[in-house]
């Protein structure tokens, strides 16, 4: 329907009377009709094809085609179904009325036409029409809303699940397989926090579309209508992704839709200048095999996603039934690492730092060690992740600090020397930690010198979120606080970032020192990260020395700190406390 404020309305008349049709325009366009004129049915159906009016008035008694038909011919098309149609008509008696509803007519009006009425009927008629279309676009925006992904166009979690509610009735029918991709992009956070929600949007949009496009045609199609059963590519909020695919001939064949997803991710998008790449793990649940209901099915593709995150990302992988086994593991194990974190039930150790020229240990890095009432030790490697993922970070790192500030009070008062600990800080959430605060507060309450801290950053910290990081470095860096940058070359090793952030420190990554004596390619490496170190006036540590030999050879090269279970493991800090006050010295290894 055309919209009634931008221009007045037209008005298509159609009879075989010339006068009639004289009269009718006159009386039309009097009361600020636009009018449009046909002979008889024929020449309407095509006049109205290329006018679009916005209502007819039709003529029943009509030669070559009468206007009963031309009703119906006119309703049978795209644009007919619903533009206003009053039929003309002579004739009173009930048939002809009966008729004329039945071959589609909006309302009739007999002649000898009353005029004044007649203009009366047609601006009723609109504006019932427009009222009528209003309703219809109402009901699709809301049902857009409950069926479809607002931003990708897409089907939505509710729509997906009907369409393969259906789709699952079908295949128990036909007795064929089904199905379902369960994908979740990887590292789609980095890009959202460092580039913004406004460039995520955007690439999820793009993703949505190689999705699309990758998928053979007989398996999708995508953005349909709601009066089509199915929806085969869904988003089911933020990253993640579910496609459906029915009648496999063989569950292989999922696997290859998979790849050809993970082929079409690998190209880099362009968004706004920025050159970003992005790739997914894919989890697949077969039916009947995997599950026989939409929420089984869903479930076991979720739980094979996750295995493919965990065995490297950039993958897919197919549920089998060990990964329930496995998922109710780790939900158990998360379960105890949420109740160590509230319960502070962590330990913290200390691993000696030993100033390289002279021997003595002149700081340590505090490490966290949690002791399972029936897994033993654990090793961090398995429960900071979790602790990451369960978004407890923040609670965690505020027990690391108090923890570290309330030790190092308790040295001093048995009499230790102050000495430097570096706290680790996850660069999850690393500008909502409040750390300047918050490191403050230990000092002070302990009655520490600000040097009494070093903290420990991993070089993607300074890469997400660059403005606020430095800041937070910057207002560190006033308190008197150290700051050192942990596995330096493993990570983004940018040179704009040493120079820009106020870093005091960078640790040689146990990798490269493991080979450091018999591999060159190695030994190289450290000599350039010391060499360059010097030249910025910061200090090297090398961590991992497990030998005399990597040691002598890190000093030869102007290393200025070391560590590693060459002088010591991370020890309880009675023991590290012992260590100190022993005087140990390490100058002749």
């Amino acid at each position: 329907m055309k919209n009634l404020k931008r221009h007045p309305p037209l008005i298509l008349v159609v009879d075989d009377d010339l006068s009639i049709r004289i009269l009718m325009r006159a009386s039309l366009e009097k009361a600020g009709f636009r009018v449009d004129e046909a002979e008889n049915g024929l020449v309407a159906v095509e006049k109205f094809k290329k006018s679009e009016p916005d209502a007819i008035l039709l003529d029943v008694m009509m030669p070559k085609l009468d206007g009963f038909e031309t009703c119906r011919t006119i309703r049978k098309s795209a644009n007919g179904v619903n533009i206003p149609i009053l039929m003309v008509t002579g004739l009173e008696d009930l048939d002809s009325i009966h008729r004329s509803f039945d071959s589609g007519a909006t309302d009739f009006i007999t002649k000898p036409i009353n005029w004044p009425v007649l203009n009366y009927r047609v601006k009723y008629m609109l504006r019932a029409s427009q009222a009528f279309f209003d309703v219809i676009h109402k009901q699709k925006q809301i049902q857009e809303l409950a069926f479809f992904d607002h931003l990708t166009g897409l089907a939505n979690r509710t729509m997906f699940m009907d369409s393969l509610e259906i789709a699952l009735t079908e295949s128990v029918s036909e007795q064929t397989e089904l199905a379902v991709l369960f994908m979740d992009l990887d590292r789609f956070k980095t890009i959202n926090d460092s580039l913004g929600h406004h460039i995520g949007d955007i690439l999820l949009k793009n993703v949505a579309e190689r999705i699309n496009t990758c998928i053979r045609e007989s398996d999708t199609f995508s953005r349909i209508q709601l009066t089509q059963s199915k929806n085969y590519v869904s988003r089911l909020g933020g990253d993640e992704f579910t496609i459906m695919l029915p009648q496999l001939i063989n569950p292989s064949d999922a696997s290859k839709v998979a790849q050809r997803i993970n082929k079409y991710l690998a190209e880099s998008f362009t968004i706004e200048g920025h050159e970003i790449f992005i790739s997914a793990s894919i989890g697949i649940a077969i039916f009947p095999l995997d599950g026989t209901n939409p929420e089984a099915l869903m479930k076991h593709a979720d739980l094979a996603m996750y295995h493919a995150k965990e065995k490297g990302r950039n993958r897919f992988q197919f549920y089998k039934k060990s990964l329930n086994i496995k998922a109710r593991e780790r939900l158990r194990f998360e379960n105890d690492v949420r109740k160590a974190v509230v319960n502070e039930e962590f330990s913290l150790w200390y691993q000696p730092q030993i100033d390289i020229q002279n021997g003595q240990i002149n700081g340590a890095e505090s490490l966290t060690r949690w002791n399972h009432s029936v897994l033993g030790q654990v090793p961090p490697a398995d429960f900071i992740p979790a602790i990451e993922e369960l978004g407890l970070i923040l609670p965690f790192t505020d027990w690391v600090i108090r923890q570290v500030g309330k030790q190092q009070h308790e040295w001093q008062k048995a009499g230790m020397r102050p000495i430097r600990v570096a706290v680790n800080i996850s660069s999850k959430h690393f500008v909502e930690q409040q750390l300047p605060e918050k490191l403050k507060s230990a000092i002070d309450c302990n009655n520490l010198q600000p040097h009494s801290f070093e903290v420990e950053i991993t070089e993607s910290v300074m890469v997400e979120q660059c403005s606020e990081t430095l800041d937070i470095l910057q207002d560190l860096k006033k308190l008197g606080m150290t700051i050192s940058v942990d596995d330096f070359g493993t990570g983004y090793s940018s040179l704009m970032y040493l120079k820009n952030f106020p870093v005091n420190s960078i640790k040689i990554d146990r990798f490269f020192v493991k080979n450091i004596v018999q591999n060159q390619q190695d030994a190289a490496i450290v000599r350039a990260i010391v060499g360059m170190a010097q030249g910025l006036n910061m200090t090297v540590i090398a961590e991992g020395i497990e030998t005399g030999e990597q040691y002598t050879m890190l000093r030869e090269m102007g290393c200025n700190v070391a560590q590693g279970h060459l002088f010591s493991p991370a020890i309880p800090a009675d023991n590290f406390a012992q260590l100190i006050q022993g005087g140990i010295s390490y100058h002749n290894i």
